[in-house]
């Protein structure tokens, strides 16, 4: 599986960020109504956690 490193946007004034060397992508799963579970990854390594779905991340299918 490869996943390209796209950066994300603020939610607060729109800006990009974090391109080519950030993942930064969205999971089905919400936590809340206004928190979606997420997947960062970076060269040193990933995580999981939570984050406001006011962030632009992206959203890839992936049939598994």
């Amino acid at each position: 599986l490869l996943l390209p490193a796209p950066g994300y946007r603020y939610f607060s004034d729109g800006q990009m960020g974090g391109q080519t060397s950030d993942g930064n992508y969205w999971s089905w799963q919400a936590a809340s109504t206004t928190d979606a579970r997420r997947l960062l990854f970076y060269s040193s390594g990933y995580y999981t956690n939570t984050g406001l779905v006011g962030y632009g991340l992206s959203l890839r299918c992936i049939k598994i």
